[in-house]
């Protein structure tokens, strides 16, 4: 009789629980083997993430890297401002969907040397990790070499990290999905505790859909790298120091600058010289981002706040952490500041997607990703579609770190696989232009000797390749490569074209001319099919176009000034370096200035733009003094200044 009454009530309990929850019971088949969400409910989740991301990089943007070591003062945060979340021209979104576009075109399947082709085929302006790890790529270095740190000091940079959260936005609860996205999208351009960072943040997603709690999603996603890492230690050290000081994140900030900012053990691969404030490192970024999760109380705005007001990568850092947490709440359960200002036909720069599309794929990924790893979609009793997804425990990629890497893969691309890397297509465009130049210049002055005209491609290569040696990677980039390429081109057809068998209007046409060309290859990819690349078009053109095209036409001004002067070559040295170097350092500074108050941003490094402002200067003299001496040797350069001289005083 007691059995009968207890069966009862179980039967009765099991009644109210399933009409209550209808998933739950199924979420508890095949001895908790499976979870399942609502396919609705899987995009509500999803779409609030990319919002979380977008917001958390919106906000934080006018601090990035403004604060190095040291906490931002709380009147330096900026005011949220609903349109902030359109941050459609950010490289820590569009770089990912430079991912979802080869899993959209390839499947999950797709090998990581195409994963590497695609990546080395992106046009848009990339730093550190991410730069290195492309320019390996264009180098003909296969991945995951591209990102070993034998072939790059920027290895365990925060890259992957800023751009792995799509890699949990597509794997709901599925931990190996997104650790095998790392290995095959984060080894591009990252090694070690550069990797696990990204394999963390997508870990914090994955989790996000099935638990709500921060500091369950942290102890969950740290479950996803090895335990032996530093990344993991960074992790756990944390959430110890939260334990210890939870109504004072200040004092874990404090913690963390000690450790993992002024102790060299914990910087053994910084791209950072010693002493430089500044710290790129997964590991202290990654620290920040848990900072936020943890002392953020379950708050959106607290928890994006905390990550952005640790300082150093403070767009980033914040994207991440909110990324997270808005996916734990849902889209509908948003703030109406977050939503309100929403712009659903922009598209991301360098992408095909707008908002609306983006989720879309995002959704289609989810279910190849859920099917993959022995998931389904159901119909539920309630006649709304489930994902039911099997439980797996995750297994971690082997613990590496940095500073004691293991061997260099011997994979290599094939003929067929180096033939569908384009290359940078401004550099194709600069050759053949200075091969159109070559050919003018000997057909003008009718001698071998003018196709000496592609003398400078030597000389760019050698002094580039002296200035990596010494200063490292960052002295010169290859959108400096390319700016000097452009530059050189337009002073070589203005000096070429100074002959006394060409007229004067030609001689204009062929100066506006040049001007039209540098422009057009400048902001290529601002319109048309390329449309939505503007700030980083706009930077080049502003940078390259305005100062580099500026300062060649003062160099001629120079020119024609001593040459009429009658001056010596020593004084008409001196005069020429001394103005180039000038206008650049004072036109690249006034620029970077313009862009900085035009689109935002922290704190400008006036120390590296006038260094690279220098180093600018004195290569374009080089360039045009080799070009001098040319022209003094095989035609009479003088004569052809005055004939212009003569020409232009006759024509005023």
């Amino acid at each position: 009789m007691n059995l009968n009454i207890k069966s009862r009530i179980a039967i009765f309990v099991s009644i109210v629980i399933l009409l209550v929850n209808p998933t739950s019971i199924f979420a508890q088949n095949e001895n908790n083997k499976e979870r399942r969400i609502l396919v609705s409910e899987y995009r509500d989740k999803m779409m609030a993430g990319w919002i979380g991301q977008m917001a958390g990089v919106g906000w934080g943007a006018p601090t990035e890297f403004g604060h190095k070591g040291e906490i931002i003062p709380s009147d330096k945060v900026p005011e949220w401002v609903p349109k902030m979340v359109n941050v459609f021209g950010q490289d820590d979104l569009y770089v990912e969907m430079t991912f979802l576009r080869t899993l959209e075109e390839y499947g999950f399947d797709v090998s990581m040397k195409q994963a590497g082709i695609d990546f080395a085929n992106s046009g848009y302006m990339l730093w550190h990790a991410n730069r290195i790890g492309r320019d390996n790529l264009l180098k003909g270095i296969a991945p995951p070499n591209s990102g070993h740190p034998n072939f790059s000091t920027h290895a365990d940079d925060i890259d992957y990290q800023i751009e792995a959260d799509f890699s949990g936005l597509i794997a709901p609860g599925l931990p190996n999905t997104v650790i095998d996205l790392g290995e095959k999208f984060g080894r591009l351009m990252n090694y070690g505790d550069g990797l696990y960072g990204g394999q963390f943040v997508g870990g914090l997603y994955a989790e996000a859909f099935f638990e709500d709690d921060p500091a369950k999603l942290v102890d969950a996603a740290l479950k996803y790298i090895p335990e032996g890492s530093q990344y993991a230690e960074a992790v756990r050290d944390v959430i110890k120091w939260h334990n210890e000081n939870p109504d004072n994140w200040e004092t874990t900030w404090q913690l963390i600058e000690d450790k993992y900012n002024l102790n060299p053990d914990y910087r053994l691969w910084t791209c950072s010289e010693k002493g430089d404030p500044f710290n790129i490192d997964a590991k202290i970024n990654g620290a920040y981002i848990v900072m936020g999760l943890l002392y953020g109380n379950d708050d959106l705005d607290k928890t994006i706040l905390v990550s952005m007001r640790c300082g150093q990568d403070s767009d980033c850092n914040p994207s991440n952490a909110g990324g997270a947490l808005f996916t734990t709440r849902g889209y509908k359960n948003l703030p109406e500041k977050y939503i309100s200002a929403l712009d659903n036909n922009t598209k991301f720069s360098f992408t095909d997607y707008t908002f609306p599309e983006l989720i879309d794929v995002s959704e289609k990924l989810a279910t190849q990703a859920i099917e993959r790893a022995g998931g389904r979609i159901e119909v539920n009793t309630n006649g709304k579609k489930e994902f039911v997804i099997p439980i797996i425990d995750p297994i971690p990629s082997k613990l590496e770190q940095s500073h004691n890497p293991g061997p260099i893969s011997e994979v290599e691309f094939t003929k067929d696989e180096l033939k569908q890397i384009n290359g940078h297509w401004l550099f194709k465009y600069s050759l053949i232009f200075l091969l159109l130049l070559a050919f003018l210049a000997f057909k003008e002055n009718r001698n071998f000797k003018a196709l000496a005209v592609l003398i400078p491609l030597g000389i760019i290569i050698a002094i580039a390749e002296f200035f990596r040696q010494k200063m490292g990677p960052e002295a010169l980039s290859v959108a400096d490569l390319i700016i000097l390429f452009e530059s050189f081109a337009l002073g070589i057809a203005i000096l070429l074209l100074l002959g006394t068998r060409i007229s004067n209007l030609k001689w204009y046409l062929a100066v506006v001319g040049g001007g039209i060309i540098l422009a057009i290859v400048g902001i290529a990819g601002v319109t048309g099919i390329t449309e939505g690349r503007y700030i980083a078009s706009t930077d080049l053109t502003l940078k390259g176009f305005g100062s580099v095209a500026l300062s060649w036409l003062l160099a001629m001004v120079v020119v024609a000034i001593v040459s009429k002067k009658k001056s010596g070559r020593i004084k008409f040295n001196l005069l020429a370096l001394l103005a180039l170097i000038i206008f650049n350092v004072l036109g690249m500074y006034l620029i970077s200035l313009a862009i900085a108050s035009i689109f935002g941003g922290g704190e400008l490094n006036v120390q590296f733009i006038l260094r690279g402002a220098l180093i600018l200067g004195i290569i374009e003299y080089l360039i045009t003094l080799a070009f001098l001496i040319l022209s003094y040797t095989s035609n009479d350069y003088k004569e052809r200044l005055n004939n212009l001289l003569r020409s232009n005083s006759k024509t005023n």
